[in-house]
C-alpha cells in the first residue's frame, strides 16, 4: 500500500472510557490521538482533518462529527479514516451499520486501525468487519438491558432518572423530585385552568402572560399543555415506561412519541409532594369528561399533509374546511400564537404543482427499450464523469497540500517541483478525459431529445390531477418532496401573495 495516503483520523468516546476516566485513568481522546498520530507518522500519511466526537451515542443520527466524515467520505476527500477500533465508528442498529460500510465501500476509502486495515472492497474484509460489527452490536445490547435493569429499579424506588426533571420539579442529590418554587405554581394554575378551559386557550393565556414554556420558547402549544395535565409526576407518583420513542419519517431526525399500555408501566406511587391536589385533578377530570369527544376520521383527506411547515414557528400546516360555522377550504398554522396567515387551499397546491412541474423532468411511463438503452449509457458517463471530478478535486486537495508541507519543512524545494509537476500533468489529464466525456454526453443528449420529441409521456400534474384518492396524491409528493417552507405575513392582502420554499428528495 502507498504511504502518501490522504487520511483522516476519527475520535470518539465509548462508555467504557468514560467509566475509566471516572477511575482517574486519564483523557481517553488524546490517548487515542496521540495512538493515531503515530501511525501517520510512522507511515507519512497526508493527516488532513480530525474529527472528534464528544458525545458517546451510538447512533448517527447523535452524532454530528460522524455524519461530518460519512459526507466528506462520500465526496472521496480522503484515501482512508484511522480510528482505534471499527466499532467507534460505530455499533448501533443495522441500519446505520449499513450505511457506514456502504459509505466506506462505494468510495474506496480505506478504514485503518492499529491492529489492521480493512479494504471493504476485498470480500474477506467486509465479512470481518460484518462479523466485529455484529459482536459490537450484540455488546451493545447487553450494557442497554444493564442500563433497562438499573433505570427500572430508580424508578421502583422513587428516583426520577429522566435526563432533566419533569417542568415544575427539580431534582436533589438522593435523585428525589422537590417543587422548584419558580415554575411549581405554573404547574398548579394550568390544572386550576383545566377545570374550566381548553388546551388551546390556556396555552394563549400563558404566552400572553409572556412566562417561557418547558423548552424555554416564548410561546406554548395545547401539545405541551395535554402533556402536563396527562402527567402522573403531578400527583406525586414516578411512572417509568409510560412513553416510548419510535422514528418518524415524516419528522426527519425526529421520534414520535406514543403511550405506552399501562400494564407496562413502573410505578412508585407517593414518591415525592404533588404539585396539584386530589380535588382539583378530580374537577379537571369530570371537565374532560362533560367535552363532547371530536370525531375522527382514519382517512387522509389533505394531499398535502405533512409535507408544508410553517416558516415562523414550524409546525405542520393543517386544511380546514369549515370555521366559526361558515365553509371554507384553506390552509392554515395550528399554532394559536403564530402570525403566519393562512390561504385558500386550491390556490398553494396549484402554485405548489406548478412551481415542481417547472423544477423536474418528470416521468412516470415505462421507458422503451431504446431509451432504456440511452439512459444506461447516460448513467455510465455521468459515473465516469463524478469519479474523474471527485479525483480532479483530490488532485486539487494535494496540491494545496504540497504548500504546507513545505512550509513546514517536510519537502525541500527540489522534491516540491517534482510532486508539484506529476500532480499538474495528472490534472490536465483529467481534465482532458472530462471535457471528452462531455462531448459524448451531449451527443447522447441530442439523440435523446429527438426519440422524446415524438413521443409526450403524462407529466406529474397530469398523474396528481387525474388521480382520485388523497393517499394516492399523498403518496405521489412526498416521493419527491422532502418539505416545503410557507410564508404569508399578517400584512400581506393579495390572496394569491404566499412563497413556497420546495426541498426536494431528489
Amino acid at each position: 500500500m502507498q504511504d502518501d495516503l490522504c487520511v483522516a483520523i476519527y475520535l470518539r468516546k465509548s462508555r467504557a472510557d468514560l467509566e475509566a476516566e471516572a477511575r482517574g485513568e486519564g483523557e481517553t481522546l488524546s490517548k487515542h490521538r496521540r495512538a493515531l498520530q503515530k501511525i501517520v507518522d510512522d507511515k507519512n500519511y497526508q493527516l488532513f482533518d480530525i474529527y472528534e466526537e464528544i458525545v458517546s451515542g451510538e447512533r448517527i443520527l447523535d452524532r454530528p462529527e460522524m455524519q461530518r466524515l460519512l459526507h466528506a467520505v462520500q465526496r472521496q476527500k480522503y484515501h482512508a479514516v484511522l480510528c482505534m477500533d471499527v466499532d467507534r465508528l460505530g455499533r448501533g442498529n443495522m441500519v446505520d451499520q449499513g450505511i457506514i460500510q456502504e459509505t466506506f465501500k462505494s468510495s474506496h476509502t480505506l478504514i485503518i486501525t492499529p491492529r489492521k486495515i480493512y479494504n471493504l472492497e476485498d470480500e474477506l474484509d467486509e465479512e470481518w468487519s460484518e462479523f466485529e460489527a455484529f459482536m459490537a452490536r450484540r455488546e451493545l445490547k447487553i450494557i442497554t438491558r444493564r442500563m433497562q435493569r438499573g433505570r427500572q429499579q430508580s424508578a421502583a424506588e422513587g428516583r426520577s432518572i429522566s435526563k432533566k426533571p419533569p417542568y415544575g420539579y427539580k431534582r436533589n442529590s438522593q435523585l428525589a423530585l422537590e417543587p422548584d418554587p419558580e415554575t411549581a405554581p405554573i404547574v398548579a394554575w394550568i390544572f386550576e385552568l383545566a377545570c374550566q378551559y381548553g388546551h388551546s386557550v390556556i396555552a394563549q393565556k400563558l404566552t400572553a402572560l409572556g412566562i417561557p414554556s418547558p423548552s424555554h420558547k416564548t410561546t406554548w402549544d395545547k401539545s405541551t399543555i395535554r402533556f402536563i395535565l396527562n402527567n402522573p409526576v403531578y400527583l406525586g407518583h414516578i411512572v417509568w415506561g409510560r412513553m416510548k420513542h419510535t422514528k418518524d419519517p415524516d419528522k426527519g431526525n425526529g421520534y414520535r412519541k406514543k403511550v405506552q399500555d399501562p400494564n407496562k408501566w413502573i410505578v412508585k406511587e407517593h414518591a415525592h409532594p404533588p404539585l396539584v391536589d386530589l380535588d382539583t385533578y378530580n374537577k379537571y377530570l369530570a371537565m374532560c369528561q362533560t367535552r363532547t369527544p371530536s370525531v375522527r376520521t382514519h382517512r387522509l383527506a389533505n394531499p398535502l399533509a405533512g409535507l408544508i411547515l410553517c416558516a415562523k414557528c414550524g409546525h405542520k400546516m393543517q386544511r380546514r374546511n369549515t370555521y366559526g360555522g361558515r365553509t371554507m377550504n384553506a390552509l392554515f398554522c395550528p399554532n394559536t400564537s403564530c402570525t403566519t396567515k393562512g390561504a385558500r387551499f386550491e390556490m398553494v397546491e396549484e402554485q405548489l404543482l406548478s412551481v415542481l412541474q417547472s423544477m423536474l423532468l418528470f416521468t412516470l411511463t415505462k421507458p422503451s427499450m431504446t431509451e432504456a438503452k440511452s439512459d444506461t449509457e447516460l448513467l455510465v458517463l455521468e459515473r465516469k464523469d463524478k469519479a474523474i471530478q471527485s479525483e480532479l478535486k483530490r488532485v486539487v486537495i494535494q496540491q494545496q497540500a504540497l504548500h504546507d508541507l513545505v512550509e513546514q519543512g517536510v519537502y525541500n524545494k527540489t522534491t516540491f517541483l517534482e510532486r508539484n509537476h506529476e500532480l499538474k500533468q495528472r490534472y490536465n489529464l483529467l481534465q482532458k478525459e472530462a471535457k471528452h466525456l462531455l462531448a459524448q454526453k451531449d451527443d447522447l443528449l441530442q439523440h435523446d431529445l429527438s426519440i422524446n420529441s415524438s413521443s409526450m409521456q403524462p407529466t406529474l400534474v397530469q398523474v396528481y390531477n387525474e388521480a382520485t384518492s388523497p393517499e394516492f396524491k399523498n403518496n405521489l409528493l412526498k416521493q419527491i418532496i422532502d418539505h416545503v417552507i410557507y410564508t404569508r405575513e399578517p400584512d400581506w392582502k393579495m390572496t394569491d401573495r404566499f412563497d413556497l420554499d420546495i426541498y426536494l428528495r431528489l
